[in-house]
């Protein structure tokens, strides 16, 4: 993720999934006093400090926020940082990072975050390591990344620059049932207390804002040399408009609406 102002004007769709899981779950987790949090791919730091720690000021000592990204992590210490709740640069895939934070937090949560994660079965390890025994994750993410299929898409000029994002990406338009989800956790460690998942809709005023939210999402702004944006970004809007891809637009209204399938997942490390 890229743009952290950007990032926190569109994203909608992140905080509306975040507030509606939290409200769900938290309540049915087991609390005790002092307890440390962590919110993991917390990205700018706004669902961390405006929905997450609402939610759990009662509950905990302390709230930490990490995300790979620099830019993000900086914009978060600057804005939300406090005594309540601290925040990191961490890569939950590699485990000298994580080995850093063994057995130390009480409860995990991740929002609309591990989709973006290559190796999950290596990064529930290393998130099973930092959680003290009896922790609960509470692990939201899409269980079908839109972008795939917006990269599959995309004209020759752009395949140069989208090799590998294609590789990693071709791993997520494969729809996984819910017991391989579970599978995938339990390798890891972790003893499964409920999946669910639904196809939601999400509906934005217009195509433009629609746009405004995933340019912060898409890393080929992170790969292409700047003179491309704007070409890159007509070619985005065209891609969609002409394949129909990721929304239906209303021909009157100009509405669009856009499905997504997230899938929760709330775990526990006995």
């Amino acid at each position: 993720m890229h743009c952290p102002e950007q990032y926190i004007k569109d994203n909608g769709i992140q905080r509306r999934n975040a507030r509606y899981i939290s409200n769900i779950y938290i309540e049915k987790m087991v609390w005790k006093s002092n307890e440390i949090v962590l919110d993991l791919g917390c990205g700018p730091g706004d669902v961390t400090s405006d929905i997450l720690y609402p939610f759990l000021k009662n509950k905990i000592n302390q709230l930490v926020g990490v995300d790979k990204s620099i830019e993000m992590v900086e914009f978060a210490k600057k804005t939300y940082g406090c005594s309540e709740m601290d925040f990191k640069v961490l890569d939950i895939e590699n485990a000298h990072d994580c080995s850093f934070h063994s057995h130390r937090f009480n409860k995990i949560f991740s929002f609309f975050c591990f989709h973006w994660v290559q190796n999950k079965v290596d990064s529930l390890l290393n998130m099973h390591l930092m959680l003290k025994s009896g922790g609960e994750i509470l692990v939201n993410f899409l269980l079908i990344d839109p972008l795939a299929e917006l990269y599959e898409c995309m004209d020759t000029e752009w395949q140069i620059y989208i090799k590998d994002i294609k590789q990693r990406y071709s791993r997520f338009t494969i729809h996984h049932s819910r017991d391989e989800i579970k599978d995938i956790f339990t390798k890891a460690g972790f003893r499964v207390i409920n999946i669910e998942s639904s196809v939601k809709k999400y509906t934005f005023p217009d195509f433009s804002s629609f746009l405004s939210t995933i340019k912060p999402v898409d890393v080929m702004y992170s790969i292409l040399p700047q003179h491309l944006h704007d070409r890159y970004s007509m070619h985005v809007k065209d891609t969609i408009c002409e394949r129909q891809i990721m929304v239906q637009i209303c021909p009157i209204t100009g509405e669009t609406i856009m499905a997504y399938l997230p899938i929760t997942v709330h775990a526990v490390k006995d």
